[in-house]
């Protein structure tokens, strides 16, 4: 078990921890959530959290390689960084090529309206800022069966994404999981996006993954942050979080039950423990139950090799 992985090789296939800290409310020197899965030197981005844009460029990654936004649920705290993200990446040299934003209904309509009250700063770059015509993104409704299964989302020479439903709470109608199929390699990567652990669907989807990269809730500061609210904020966002998010303790179950070889946590609530402590929880949970994968508790900006 690992606390955080060494880093691979920057030409290999790879997971990039853009943004790991969870919820709506900002936190000094933590970055919002966004995933990068690189193939080929293209990057599939999973969420777009405030800081994506930043975390892009601080990875070394840059915007001219994305080849597609992967929306997981319409919370701010996963779509905040598209208007900057849309915005910097067609002024960055080499900018960033005409995207697409796959997600749950909403998200075409989302893609048209992104840059609603923008016109005037983007008409001023095209006419005087040395920059070309500004495209604007597709936008893709994924649409899932209430009942659950598994839905083809896009496909193309290195990827082939699935997705799923999870519940992430009676409030988030439409709330997805992704699995990507490398296709040079064989290798399966899973994206739970936020959601009550245990989730069926997400079982399904994630079954005998390489790697699953699921979001993670320490249950025990619950509690204590509920009763810092007033009320009635703090019994809903007691009751949200108890019953839409995942505790550590239960994820290596989760990952025995899909056979994931590798666990990797993200999404880190309600409170940003230092990678150490999430270890520190996860490990006696999964030495009881007998799970011998990887466990991988990384910051941002850490690689996660596939």
């Amino acid at each position: 078990m690992t606390e955080r992985h060494q880093q691979p090789d920057i030409a290999s296939d790879r997971i990039v921890m853009l943004g790991v800290n969870g919820g709506p409310v900002l936190a000094p020197d933590e970055a919002k959530p966004a995933l990068a899965l690189v193939v080929n030197d293209a990057v599939y981005l999973v969420d777009c959290g405030l800081d994506t844009s930043r975390q892009l460029l601080t990875a070394g990654l840059g915007f001219a390689g994305i080849r597609g936004i992967f929306i997981t649920h319409h919370h701010l705290d996963h779509t905040s960084g598209l208007p900057g993200l849309l915005l910097h990446g067609w002024t960055a040299r080499p900018p960033l090529p005409a995207v697409d934003i796959w997600g749950p209904p909403g998200a075409k309509q989302k893609a048209t309206q992104l840059l609603a009250g923008f016109e005037d700063e983007i008409a001023l770059f095209q006419a005087g800022g040395g920059f070309g015509d500004f495209t604007a993104p597709a936008g893709h409704d994924v649409e899932v069966p209430l009942d659950g299964g598994i839905v083809p989302v896009m496909e193309d020479d290195n990827v082939r994404v699935e997705a799923t439903r999870v519940f992430h709470g009676p409030e988030v109608a439409d709330a997805y999981a992704y699995r990507f199929s490398v296709k040079g390699t064989g290798k399966v990567v899973v994206f739970s996006g936020d959601t009550a652990a245990h989730d069926a669907n997400l079982a399904a989807i994630a079954r005998g993954c390489d790697v699953l990269v699921h979001e993670t809730q320490d249950n025990s500061a619950i509690e204590r942050i509920a009763a810092g609210l007033p009320h009635p904020r703090g019994e809903e966002l007691k009751k949200h979080l108890f019953e839409a998010h995942s505790s550590v303790l239960d994820l290596p179950a989760v990952a025995q039950g899909a056979h994931a070889k590798k666990l990797v946590f993200s999404h880190y609530t309600p409170v940003a423990h230092p990678p150490a402590v999430w270890l520190a929880m996860a490990t006696p949970a999964a030495e009881a139950i007998g799970y011998k994968g990887e466990i991988i508790a990384p910051k941002a900006l850490d690689v996660i090799p596939v």
